[in-house]
Formats: C-alpha cells, sequence, structure tokens
C-alpha cells in the first residue's frame, strides 16, 4: 500500500511463524482499539513505584490514589483534543469513545480503520490453536498526530495467551503436553514432596497460624482468561478435603468486558480450578476474587449501539483497564496470574504499555505476580527478527520490571529447580536497579557460557521461586495431578 508523505508508519512486521494471512476482514466488522498516547509522566510514574515498593525508601507503602495516577499520566496540552479532532474526522461515533489518563478506547468499522491508519485488515490464522484473528502487518497515522501516539492495539500483536505448559509428568506418562493425570487415593494421601496439598505448603513455607483479616483491603485476585471457569463445587469438595481450619471458604466472581463462569461447562477448567483452591486454602480468611475476563464472546461497545467482536481483543489490556478505573478501595491487594506469552512474539510498544498498566497498579499499592512460564529457555529458541538465530526466550508478561516473577521448584530438602521452569532476559525491558547485585553475581560466575544468546543487560526472571511439581486440585469432581509454574503465583502472595 502507497503511503502519503504525510503518513508515518508506526510499526511494521512479517507475518510471524506458525500464523497465515487469509481472507482481507469484512469491512462492516467493527473492532475495538486502545491507544496509548504518549506521557511525560511516565518516568515519574515508574519511578514512584520502586519508591513506594522498597522498605527502606522514605515513601515505602505511600501509594497513589487513582486520580492522582490519572493526573500524573496525562497527556502534555491540547495533544488529547488533537487526537480526538483526528479521531471525529474519520467519523468515529463519539458515543463510543472513552478516555483515562493517557488511553482512548474506541469502536470502529474496519473500513474506517483501514483508512485511519492507511492499510488493511485481514484474517489471520494460526495453526497451533486453529483460530483466527483480525489483525494488519503495518499501520501508520498522520505526520501531525505521529509524535503523540505511543502505540494503537489490535493491529500488529500476534502472541498467543496461555496457561504455562510444562512438559516433565505429561512425558514420562506419553500423555499429550500438559495433560493432568487423575490422583489416586494414595495420593492423596502421600508424604509430602511425592506430591503436594496445602498442609504440605503449609509446612514447607511455614504459613501455619497466619490468617487474614477477611477485609475487603485484604482482597487475593485471580485472574482467569481462556474460557476457563472457576467451580464453587470443587472448591467446596478440596477445602473440606485439605483444610483444617475453614470448610464455609468460596471465592466472589467479577465479570470483566462480559467474561463469564458457567458451572456446568463440560470444558477443562484445572487452571481456574488450580488457582482458586489453593488461594482460598492458603489464604485462610483473605476474601478471594476470580475475575474472568472474555476473549472469545461478542459484545456491544460502551456506548450500545456497535457489536463488537472481542474475539480479536486483547484479554490483560481489558483486565488492567478494568482494574485501573476500579475505585482504590476495590483494588485487589494482590493480583495472582498464571498466563504468559513467548516475549518475542508480542510488539514491544505493547509490551511497554501493558507494563506501564501493572506499574500504575503497582503505584496504587497492589502486587503483581506472575508466572515465569513452563518452557525452560524457550519453546523453539529461535529469534523471530528473519535470522533464525538462536536465541533464548522469556515469558511476557514476567518480563515486566513491575511485577513479581515465579519460578518453580522441586525437592524439599533442599529444594532444586525444576527442569521445566521459565526464566531468562527480557530484550524489551532493560535491567532494574534493584536486580544489579544479585543478577551481577550471577553473570560473573556465569561467565561467557551461552555468550550471545540473551541479553546480560535486560530484565532478569525469575524474581523468586517455589513448589511447582505434582499439586493435587479437584477438576469436575475428580481429583487430579498436576505441574506446572502455574501454581507458584499462588504460593507467593
Amino acid at each position: 500500500m502507497l503511503l502519503s508523505s504525510l503518513t508515518t508508519i508506526l510499526q511494521a512486521i512479517g507475518v510471524p511463524p506458525s500464523w497465515s494471512k487469509g481472507a482481507q476482514a469484512e469491512s462492516s466488522k467493527v473492532l475495538k482499539f486502545r491507544l496509548e498516547m504518549k506521557s511525560p509522566g511516565t518516568a515519574a510514574l515508574e519511578q514512584t513505584v520502586l519508591e513506594v515498593s522498597s522498605p527502606h525508601h522514605p515513601r515505602y507503602g505511600k501509594h497513589m490514589k487513582r486520580d492522582e495516577v490519572a493526573d500524573l499520566l496525562q497527556p502534555e496540552h491540547n495533544v488529547l483534543d488533537i487526537i480526538l479532532s483526528w479521531l471525529y474526522s474519520n467519523k468515529v461515533s463519539e458515543n463510543s469513545i472513552d478516555v483515562h489518563g493517557n488511553w482512548i478506547s474506541f469502536g470502529a468499522t474496519v473500513s474506517q480503520a483501514e483508512a485511519m491508519f492507511h492499510t488493511q485488515f485481514s484474517y489471520h490464522h494460526n495453526s497451533a490453536s486453529q483460530r483466527s484473528w483480525i489483525r494488519t502487518l503495518e499501520y501508520s497515522v498522520p505526520c501531525r498526530i505521529w509524535p503523540y501516539i505511543h502505540s494503537v492495539q489490535p493491529t500488529t500483536k500476534f502472541g498467543k495467551m496461555k496457561a504455562p505448559q510444562n512438559t516433565d509428568l505429561s512425558k514420562r506418562a506419553g500423555l499429550p503436553l500438559d495433560q493432568p493425570i487423575v490422583a489416586t487415593a494414595e495420593d492423596l494421601v502421600a508424604e509430602c514432596g511425592i506430591v503436594m496439598r496445602p498442609d504440605c505448603i503449609r509446612d514447607l513455607y511455614g504459613l501455619y497460624g497466619t490468617t487474614a483479616s477477611p477485609d475487603p483491603a485484604n482482597r487475593l485476585g485471580v485472574s482467569g482468561f481462556l474460557d476457563q471457569y472457576a467451580r464453587h463445587a470443587d472448591l467446596t469438595h478440596f477445602i473440606h478435603r485439605f483444610s483444617s481450619t475453614a470448610s464455609n471458604l468460596d471465592f466472589n466472581v467479577v465479570s470483566v468486558n462480559g467474561g463469564m463462569n458457567p458451572q456446568k461447562s463440560s470444558a477443562s477448567s484445572t487452571e481456574a480450578s488450580l488457582d482458586v483452591q489453593y488461594a482460598a486454602a492458603l489464604a485462610h480468611n483473605a476474601p478471594v476474587t476470580f475475575y474472568t475476563t472474555v476473549g472469545r464472546a461478542r459484545s456491544k461497545s460502551p456506548a450500545g449501539e456497535l457489536v463488537v467482536d472481542d474475539s480479536q481483543n486483547e484479554p490483560f489490556l481489558d483486565q488492567l483497564h478494568y482494574l485501573i478505573n476500579l475505585p482504590d478501595d476495590e483494588l485487589p491487594a494482590v493480583l495472582t496470574t498464571s498466563y504468559g506469552e513467548i516475549e518475542q512474539s508480542v510488539p514491544a510498544t505493547y509490551a511497554r504499555s501493558v507494563c506501564n498498566l501493572f506499574a500504575q497498579l503497582g503505584a496504587r499499592g497492589v502486587s503483581v505476580i506472575f508466572s515465569s512460564g513452563d518452557s525452560g529457555v524457550g519453546e523453539s529458541c529461535l529469534s523471530n527478527d528473519g535470522k533464525n538465530r538462536t536465541r533464548f526466550q522469556t515469558i511476557f508478561p514476567a518480563s515486566c520490571p513491575f511485577v513479581t516473577a515465579v519460578g518453580g521448584v522441586e525437592g524439599m530438602h533442599p529444594e532444586v529447580a525444576i527442569d521445566f521452569s521459565s526464566g531468562g532476559f527480557s530484550d524489551i525491558f532493560g535491567r532494574p536497579e534493584y536486580q544489579d547485585q544479585v543478577v551481577d553475581n550471577y553473570l560473573d560466575h556465569l561467565g561467557s557460557q551461552w555468550a550471545g544468546y540473551y541479553n546480560p543487560r535486560g530484565r532478569a526472571t525469575p524474581d523468586v521461586a517455589a513448589q511447582a511439581k505434582n499439586f493435587i486440585i479437584r477438576d469436575h469432581d475428580t481429583w487430579l495431578k498436576i505441574s506446572g509454574t502455574r501454581f507458584v503465583p499462588i504460593l507467593r502472595f
């Protein structure tokens, strides 16, 4: 597509591996876009997060309010008016536009978006997931607004969010990757170390006698994505079996962007089950909230007049924008998430936008915890920059420096790193100062081994590690045994 000299390309990519370009998207299909305006306050926000999170800093624990964060991130004078004028000139409905801080969300038809971004939106099919997304390989904006825009999505973001997958038990049992194993009666009472149950975790990490106040300020948030539904009946059975302190524990459900939590679905819900069950069992008395975010259904635009295809949306962005708009007293104290995607599959601008939103939560006092992943140093260990270099891969959002990334260990005395646990160094985010001493010592010990396969100046993951093998869970009235770093964010709350 020929571009006018009055436009500037914001981003251009090739078709990513495992994806193939298909038919052009229907011109009348409506997509929901999120546009991030550049903010002069971004550096100040990041510094604030580090200060309020550092125990020895005078500002430790002095968190910001929602409106303070929004005010800090306001774009420069007149920038919002310039962007809105551009949207209106492209006939974007005023009723579909929502502004918060330095973000604008709006609905637009494919034909509108193609005119706005000087591009063509097409279906792209992923051979692994067998799903198709509407995306483009490049997009541009007028030169007069280019200096003010950081990113627009969904456009060039092809990464596939997934729960961590390990290759340990499933390979030994001859099962497909990530396939849970039915637990036996012996497993339910086996010695700790052979399996993991709530009592094993309490003993190992000294969690006995720790009872939280049921105050909403202690809310523990659990992320739910990809049609994973947490089942109340399974939690009840789990608590009756493994909790000696309470038998009436349950969790609340919050729908994000139309997310559901049906109780009679026949689909596997192992991810949601294990997250909620161990959260409720170990965070005794702390209110547990399951944030279920839609990603595959259809819903209407904020104004109600446009049918938006949410299967094209980005669940992390949907969840984060819901959370940052909450009043301060409705935020979770902790948000734990066991989903991620290979960092190199994520556009750098998108990754920075999402990471900035996590920083906003951190500034307001939310501890954000992520699994580091279950693919070791990478699923393919090949770069996607067209050079096919051998390159270790890390997982995003665990690679964001404003979240705590948790890896996996096995064994008890001593604990040792488990072979499938992901870790490494980011190619997008620089190493934060708080990691310098430990990482420098590690790199000195490593020497030249693996030089060139990773970025020694990048943010290092994981930050900490916890048990990740042979956890007992309850799903669809069946006891299961499963492994993975999906558990470890729960163990670090």
